[in-house]
């Protein structure tokens, strides 16, 4: 899979993929319902509703509370594919330790600790909410810098925001925090945070597929520079070839070339019967040095200056 196939989406599908039982199920439930719960009031009842996103992680994310609470969503409540809506509201975000007895539905309380020695799964389910990611195209490699790479997490509110950083940063995951269209934007940015935060989560084929990507990069960004060089290094040599020429050309109008000596001629006539040869090439077929024929070069264009 190239590059330009890496995206937040994928992430999703490969981390879905994955079982888990028990506390790493509770782990990625709380993390996943956190970062996009509302609610939603029929009579007395005040039902859960969850932002799926996409069918995958909505079949996913169901499957997931089948298990742990021995519930399935709630039908003809709210008519939308990629929603999930679950009865008892209350009970379900204490279970999730969300918010404690006899809290509000909408103060939730800070991450448990228990999620912190859990952060693999806590992160997992707060990616499948509420990430994405952006990878630059190893075929427009030269158009991005290690800065192109883009992971995120879009929260609700500035506590949990920086208590996610935390827990981030304890695996050495240097995350960052912005406001974009009120929502709470923890990011990482470096190519290598991006592969720590994936393999953090478990997404382990996403990180081989990124790493393939970055050595794309590297590769046709040497390839570029090696070129760059050698276009630069042709456009010296043709420049000089060209100065020389005109000056044994200018030379040789007013007769002044043959007054040079052998050795100076010599140069002059290698020089007009190979005009785009580089040094190298003619210092050797001449059984000098580079430095020497450079010489007898600067002396036919010095000569040539004095000339009227």
């Amino acid at each position: 899979m190239s590059a330009a196939n890496i995206s937040g989406a994928e992430v999703k599908r490969e981390l879905t993929e994955r079982r888990v039982k028990g506390d790493a199920r509770l782990a990625v439930l709380s993390g996943f319902v956190r970062t996009c719960m509302s609610f939603y009031k029929r009579g007395q009842t005040v039902y859960l509703w969850l932002d799926c996103q996409s069918d995958i992680v909505r079949d996913y994310i169901a499957s997931l509370m089948m298990e742990q609470f021995k519930i399935t969503p709630s039908s003809n409540v709210i008519d939308d594919g990629d929603k999930l809506v679950f009865a008892d509201a209350a009970r379900l975000l204490r279970e999730l330790n969300i918010t404690e007895e006899g809290g509000s539905l909408f103060e939730p309380t800070p991450i448990a600790k228990k999620f912190y020695d859990d952060a693999r799964h806590y992160a997992r389910g707060v990616f499948l909410g509420s990430g994405s990611l952006s990878v630059p195209s190893a075929l427009k490699a030269d158009q991005h810098k290690a800065s192109g790479y883009h992971l995120e997490f879009s929260l609700s509110t500035e506590l949990f925001a920086n208590e996610f950083i935390g827990m981030l940063s304890a695996f050495n995951i240097y995350a960052h925090l912005t406001i974009r269209a009120g929502k709470y934007i923890v990011y990482v940015k470096h190519n290598s945070d991006v592969s720590d935060c994936l393999a953090l989560m478990g997404a382990e084929k996403t990180v081989l597929r990124l790493n393939e990507a970055v050595v794309a990069y590297e590769v046709k960004n040497s390839v570029n520079r090696q070129i760059n060089c050698d276009m630069a290094n042709l456009s010296r040599t043709v420049e000089a070839s060209v100065a020389v020429v005109k000056a044994i050309d200018k030379l040789e109008r007013v007769g002044a070339l043959d007054r040079l000596g052998k050795k100076i001629i010599d140069a002059a006539n290698a020089r007009k019967q190979n005009r785009n040869a580089p040094l190298g090439v003619l210092a050797k077929e001449l059984g000098i040095s580079k430095s020497a024929l450079k010489h007898r070069f600067d002396v036919i264009i010095e000569e040539a200056n004095k000339i009227e």
